[in-house]
């Protein structure tokens, strides 16, 4: 093992901490009471969390290394979610920090600061899995994996002096990612790889599991059915469109931990990188990956069906004209669905757009809340059997448009303390059907003034 161990990079000295139970974040609005879904956003950070910023680069130039440590671990601190703990003992300080299935564990001083989490545990040495290794870090900029005796950890560390906040927050956060993202693929790709850690995840809740397992078949089934409606080469883009829009809800609504992730990253990369496949090519392969997903039993599928809390979001933030810019070039595409009687294909459009947005964007708050709106107009009873009781869309399947202006007029009062020049005229929502008011909806959040003064 020595060998192996300084050609990775010797494992942390530190001694490993406990882990500590993360408080789940409560997923109701406190206005009006609506169940959101999708990954975790960093880029929501309130007054104090900014004021801990600006304390953090003022240490660093002061070269008060330990007091910038401590006030960018309080900036990246959720205190919903809690999902950072910190033990300062003089000019050292240790702490912890959630990203998923890791915790993150670290120590700084005036000389270094490093950081470490435990991936999986390898009795026995194995070229396969050392070569995997190698080549995940040949793509990492900060961190690394590494050998601890008989465990597989990954870890970032840093002069003390050029440890600035902006080091720290790419660091940890390609850190935390990657190893939140390795650690199933790698216990999936290789058995002789054990699971190491996890203490920390909230215990799943069954009625939930299997509400989300139930529509992940039902959305999947769904789509195969309208798929094999159509005609496969010449109605390439609309079923585009329908893959499109499955992939990207999927993500959003039951976000999937694992392998189930990383087989729809893998679906959204086929779709756009560049190559000289066809339409009808690429929906074959992406229809081959579904068909693979389907075909797993489902206690594989249900282990990846779990909440966690975050420290990192997995998508960078954007500004609103981006986001909107995207969803513009994509809402001139509708119409030719719309005026030839492909009204599913229409209504997958609009879907995917949102959805899109919440997978590749890390948005500001009022625009998460009122495109989960549209997510639940599109969706209305998975929304309902997963708590949600504003009943924006009645059991007829008509639209509730005195609901719907009440919770954006909620979204509207409470985000006023942040963004004192929003507002929304919601006289122009159109609530016919739900193709209709989401292409209304986006038209009014594209107006969404997000000033701070």
């Amino acid at each position: 093992m020595s060998f192996l161990k300084k050609l990775f990079g010797g494992g942390s000295e530190e001694p490993k901490g406990n882990d500590s139970a993360p408080k789940v974040a409560n997923s109701s609005a406190a206005s009006h009471k609506t169940v959101k879904f999708g990954r975790f956003t960093d880029c929501n950070k309130d007054s104090n969390q900014m004021v801990h910023w600006d304390k953090c680069i003022k240490a660093f130039q002061e070269k008060r290394y330990v007091d910038s440590y401590e006030a960018f671990l309080n900036y990246v601190k959720d205190h919903e979610l809690d999902n950072v703990t910190i033990s300062r003992n003089g000019d050292q300080l240790k702490f912890e920090l959630i990203q998923g299935s890791n915790v993150i564990h670290g120590i700084g001083s005036g000389k270094d600061f490093v950081a470490y989490t435990n991936i999986a545990s390898m009795d026995t040495p194995s070229i396969p899995v050392m070569r995997k290794l190698m080549s995940i870090n040949y793509g990492l900029k900060y961190s690394k994996f590494a050998l601890d005796g008989t465990s597989i950890c990954m870890k970032f560390s840093s002069h003390a002096i050029d440890a600035s906040p902006n080091k720290l927050y790419a660091g940890l956060k390609e850190l935390a990612k990657k190893a939140d993202q390795q650690d199933d693929l790698l216990i999936s790709e290789f058995s002789s790889l054990k699971e190491m850690g996890g203490e920390h995840v909230a215990a799943r809740d069954q009625s939930r599991v299997d509400i989300k397992y139930k529509y992940l078949t039902k959305w999947l089934n769904e789509t195969k059915d309208e798929v094999s409606k159509m005609n496969f080469q010449k109605d390439a883009g609309g079923i585009s469109f329908l893959l499109l829009d499955l992939s990207y809800k999927i993500d959003y609504l039951i976000a999937p931990q694992g392998v189930l992730t990383n087989s729809l990253e893998l679906i959204q990369v086929e779709f756009f990188k560049k190559s000289k496949a066809t339409t009808a090519e690429r929906n074959t392969y992406i229809i081959k990956e579904f068909e693979a997903i389907m075909a797993q039993p489902k206690e594989k599928i249900v282990e990846g069906l779990y909440d966690v809390a975050c420290t990192f979001g997995i998508a960078n933030a954007a500004n609103h004209k981006t986001v909107m810019d995207k969803i513009s070039k994509e809402r001139e595409k509708v119409a030719w669905y719309r005026d030839n009687g492909f009204p599913q294909v229409q209504q997958a459009v609009y879907g995917y757009m949102v959805s899109y947005a919440f997978f590749n964007y890390g948005m500001k708050y009022p625009i998460t809340d009122l495109l989960n709106i549209a997510m639940h107009v599109l969706t209305p009873d998975y929304y309902r059997e997963m708590g949600d009781e504003n009943q924006f869309v009645g059991s007829d399947g008509k639209l509730n448009g005195g609901r719907i202006k009440a919770a954006i007029g909620h979204i509207m009062a409470y985000s006023k303390k942040d963004y004192p020049f929003i507002q929304m005229n919601t006289a122009t929502l159109n609530y016919t059907n739900p193709s209709n008011f989401i292409d209304s909806l986006l038209q009014l959040v594209d107006k969404v003034d997000l000033r701070k003064k």
